[in-house]
């Protein structure tokens, strides 16, 4: 795996990356039921496991955010980031901070956006529908932060088919799943704040693209339908822990 790392005037570092289980199912007593789960020796084209993944965990793979040219940018206290291209797509950052005020970042050119508004130390990811062009991160901090951004293009055998579930305290972005039609979508979150998730394939363009699925404030279980069929990330902004259901 080739690195180049840069030096940016503003203090900046920039490196750019260059870079179904078979179940025993026991029959119910007294029925005489047997399992259905059996392998066909086939090699599968989409993964089976039921948990969705947090697109954080593959920072330190070959290929983070499932994007060969993901971007890693570090600095300290107030820096912009005015190298930053993009494709027409879905946009994910990941983060980390460990300051103790605000932690601001925002997307400025053809899109603009707030995509990270936190207090405090604090670790997850967003997502955001973006056009293609040249975009400018401001980011405004009083302690050291990482931020990974990538534009996810997940191999085959890593999307997984409904029924799947996710889990988490915070902000993350987990996926994908690949949705054929509708799919019905149960969440639940226990924060004192705003419970937003959004649906976004990977193929989704600016800022208005993707579907929202809830946006509440507070504690929460609620049930809704999607209809946004492709390969998606679910992005979910959150300040307590929370879970997701997809059929």
């Amino acid at each position: 795996m080739n690195r180049r790392t840069l030096l940016l005037g503003s203090g900046v570092a920039v490196s750019t990356v260059l870079a179904g289980c078979s179940s025993d199912e026991s029959a119910d007593e007294g029925n005489g039921g047997s399992g259905n789960g059996t392998d066909t020796g086939d090699e599968p084209s989409e993964s089976d496991v039921d948990t969705l993944r947090s697109i954080g965990e593959t920072i330190d793979r070959d290929e983070p955010l499932f994007d060969p040219d993901a971007e890693r940018y570090e600095g300290s206290g107030r820096e912009n980031v005015t190298d930053l291209s993009l494709d027409s797509g879905l946009t994910t950052l990941a983060f980390e901070y460990d300051g103790t005020s605000d932690f601001v970042v925002m997307l400025g050119g053809d899109d603009e956006a707030v995509l990270v508004n936190e207090t405090g130390a604090v670790e997850g990811a967003t997502a955001i529908a973006t056009s293609a062009g040249d975009y400018v991160l401001d980011v405004a901090a009083d302690g050291d932060w990482t931020l990974h951004v990538g534009q996810p293009r997940a191999p085959d055998a890593e999307i997984q088919t409904p029924p799947v579930e996710a889990s988490g305290t915070g902000p993350a972005v987990v996926g994908p799943v690949g949705i054929e039609d509708a799919a019905t979508v149960s969440g639940g979150h226990d924060g004192e704040r705003n419970f937003i998730v959004m649906a976004y394939t990977e193929d989704d363009s600016g800022q208005f693209a993707g579907e929202e699925v809830f946006n509440e404030i507070g504690a929460v279980e609620s049930e809704t339908t999607v209809d946004h069929p492709g390969t998606v990330w679910i992005d979910v902004q959150a300040d307590g822990d929370w879970s997701l259901a997809v059929e």
